[in-house]
């Protein structure tokens, strides 16, 4: 097989003084770009990737502008960063105010002749120069564990019947979930290693096929995707100009897309949060995290959010919408943010409620007792009808896992226990069974029976389901009562 090969004539030149960073400006057809260049795209499946999913009304526009008028043309950059087969040699032409004629040449493979095996064994490769030793060792030492505790999240029941083994915790399966180095990359490590040895049978290749090639590629389309593959529509061999990292690594591509998407669109918490969580293994989220707080962009909501969600003690586990295409996450990210900046403000909202009115004061952090609140909530209600700490639906009608519902709660739940004056929340274990005693005896079908009552999100609807809760409670036991009187069930 031959590979593919392309010759630029390109300027070189270093930004800034004192800086061994150097850029790298030519121009180049649409085609081109897209033959050598991945986009690394992010949907559920396949995690790994850090760009926003390909918009088809976006590339319409794009190839609507461009067929419009001939005088359409696109004068800014196309950036990306140049990762692998790339030479770069000093060419004829003068060198003028540090700026540098070279020569760049870019080499890749044809792709579309490979097998999905071979593709496999290169990206396996790759990733393993990214991910700290001990944690491949420890994935390759029990490839089918680690392959199942990858895919669990994608189809838990393929996984079982394929394996005979039920669910399990991931410290049970002998993957620890809670060993530093450990990643979304090193699970698509694992996943990527299980289909390779035939665990089970690759899935459909052509979004797998996508995500390797932007692991393989040379070069990594950081900003103007859109415009690249509108232009290819349009016009095969229509011109761009490209600002292109050499030797950028992975990590430094990821950063320059939040930084260049953050500062003029702002992205939205939830794909940031996304897009730092499962692009990147652990050594290369903290050093992005912190380049990220040097440039003023908060990162701290990410941090938060992306351990409700990963974490495997989190009862909220694997339940947030990170508004990725295909994330089965249901609890929709800002409510969620919000449920947690809450319950992180009780030294402000309910400071009677730690030691000294500070979270220093307690055992662990905020985010651990804010881990075992939920869960004693959980444990309360999931013994009593387990279908209450799962995703509502037609055939499901949970109304304890909606976020009003959650907000409410907590809320309540704080409210009580400051009036009291005599909780405090100083043991993590202590939190979750005050938690799970505060329902003792509260009847599971107050949030499976149906509510008929609209407008919930309201002030007035909020008030409606506080009311009704406390009003439960306090009847609790007294004949002839049931909470299907209230108005939160007649509408």
């Amino acid at each position: 097989m031959v590979d593919l090969q392309y010759e630029y004539i390109a300027h070189r030149f270093k930004p800034r003084s004192g800086s061994e960073q150097s850029l790298l400006l030519f121009v180049a057809p649409a085609t081109d770009i897209r033959s050598w260049a991945g986009v690394p795209r992010k949907a559920f499946d396949y995690q790994h990737g850090f760009q926003r999913t390909l918009n088809p009304g976006r590339v319409n526009d794009v190839v609507q502008y461009f067929r419009e008028d001939v005088k359409n043309i696109s004068p800014t950059s196309i950036v990306v960063g140049f990762t692998g087969a790339v030479t770069v040699e000093a060419a004829e032409g003068a060198t003028l105010g540090g700026v540098e004629a070279v020569r760049v040449r870019v080499t890749v493979p044809d792709f579309a002749q490979i097998g999905l095996d071979a593709l496999a064994d290169q990206a396996l490769a790759r990733l393993r120069m990214r991910l700290p030793e001990p944690v491949i060792k420890q994935i390759e030492a029990n490839v089918e564990e680690a392959f199942a505790e990858a895919i669990k999240l994608q189809d838990e029941e393929a996984v079982d019947e394929s394996f005979g083994i039920e669910a399990e915790s991931a410290v049970e399966s002998g993957i620890d979930p809670e060993a530093e180095e450990r990643s979304y990359l090193a699970d698509f490590y694992a996943q990527l290693l299980g289909y390779r040895r035939k665990l089970l049978e690759w899935p459909e290749d052509g979004q797998l096929r996508e995500i390797l090639y932007s692991i393989l590629k040379p070069a990594i389309i950081v900003d103007g995707q859109h415009r690249v593959f509108g232009g290819a529509a349009a016009e095969q061999n229509m011109l761009f100009a490209i600002c292109a990292i050499p030797q950028s690594s992975w990590a430094e591509s990821v950063y320059q897309f939040v930084v260049i998407n953050q500062k003029a669109k702002p992205i939205k918490p939830a794909f940031l949060s996304s897009i730092i969580a499962t692009s990147l293994s652990t050594d290369e989220i903290a050093s992005v995290y912190n380049r990220l707080r040097s440039s003023k962009i908060d990162v701290d909501r990410a941090e938060v959010m992306d351990r409700i969600n990963t974490d495997p003690i989190s009862p909220f586990n694997n339940m947030i919408d990170f508004e990725v295409e295909g994330s089965p996450g249901f609890l929709q990210f800002p409510g969620m943010a919000r449920l947690a900046r809450d319950f992180q403000n009780i030294p402000r909202s309910h400071s009677i409620l730690l030691p000294d009115g500070t979270w220093n004061s307690v055992d662990g952090d905020w985010t651990d007792h804010f881990f075992g609140f939920w869960t004693g909530v959980r444990n309360y209600f999931e013994g009593i009808d387990a279908r209450l700490w799962t995703k509502p639906s037609a055939s499901n009608p949970n109304n304890l896992l909606k976020i009003v519902t959650l907000q409410e709660l907590q809320g309540l739940m704080l409210d009580n226990w400051a009036d009291s004056r005599l909780v405090r929340l100083k043991i993590v274990e202590e939190t979750t069974e005050m938690a799970k005693r505060f329902w003792t005896d509260f009847p599971a079908t107050f949030f499976s029976d149906e509510w008929r009552q609209k407008g919930l999100q309201t002030s007035v609807g909020r008030r409606i389901i506080r009311d009704a809760i406390t009003e439960t409670r306090r009847n609790m036991g007294r004949p002839h009562w049931g909470h299907r009187r209230l108005g939160l069930f007649k509408g």
